[in-house]
């Protein structure tokens, strides 16, 4: 389960994608995964331990193979393949645990 406070999922076609999976959370969709595999990650500028907490409920709930941790003040992405410094934005394979440059 997401959390329930303020949190809403839904599924949505968007242009010519077979689906686009939302997760959101004080009106900031935290998580979108597109096709079921791209996902991309966004605070909206909430770095809070609730907003990690909902992104890291997403990808257990959804098995998007990646985990938001904090070292300090600053937030970091774990795939398989690597660890990488957090980004509003950030896009990850969830296939491959790669982090991409962009939304292919």
């Amino acid at each position: 389960m997401i959390g329930t406070h303020r949190t809403t999922t839904s599924n949505i076609p968007i242009d010519n994608e077979r689906s686009r999976l939302i997760v959101t959370f004080h009106n900031t969709a935290v998580v979108q995964v597109v096709n079921d595999r791209y996902v991309i990650l966004n605070s909206g500028g909430w770095l809070t331990p609730t907003t990690k907490r909902r992104m890291n409920q997403a990808s257990d709930v959804y098995r998007l193979n990646y985990v938001v941790f904090q070292k300090g003040w600053v937030w970091y992405v774990k795939t398989p393949k690597s660890i990488t410094e957090f980004a509003d934005y950030i896009v990850i394979d969830k296939l491959s645990g790669n982090i991409l440059p962009s939304l292919p």
